[in-house]
């Protein structure tokens, strides 16, 4: 496979960043961090015991989960008449690897001196 060329990375890696915008966003707010954090100790949790462990309101944690949720984060499966969340980080984290990937060669693409290449 040929390098890609400074506008296709470009392309490449502003496609990238459109697929990141919602991991981006869930990451952004402290709360839904918290949430995440809880996560990685647990298996899983439902939302009356992440409301235990937040001052959130219970709409308000639901409202971060939808969130996270939304952004592949996290899976949810119902047990009896509860929703059980985890985290569910590899598609996520993959993503987030071949945009770093993309804007590293963008990088070295660009510092190279002339004649570099």
């Amino acid at each position: 496979m040929e390098p890609l060329d400074a506008t296709e990375l470009e392309t490449t890696v502003h496609r990238q960043l459109r697929d990141c915008s919602p991991v981006f966003l869930a990451l952004a707010d402290p709360v839904r961090q918290d949430i995440i954090m809880m996560l990685t100790k647990h298996e899983s949790l439902n939302v009356a015991q992440i409301v235990e462990r937040s001052p959130m309101s219970r709409s308000a944690i639901s409202h971060h989960l939808k969130i996270l949720k939304q952004a592949n984060l996290l899976t949810s499966a119902k047990k009896a008449t509860e929703i059980y969340y985890s985290l569910d980080i590899e598609h996520p984290v993959s993503l987030l690897k071949a945009f770093l990937a993309t804007t590293e060669q963008i990088i070295v693409m660009k510092t190279a001196e002339p004649g570099d290449e």
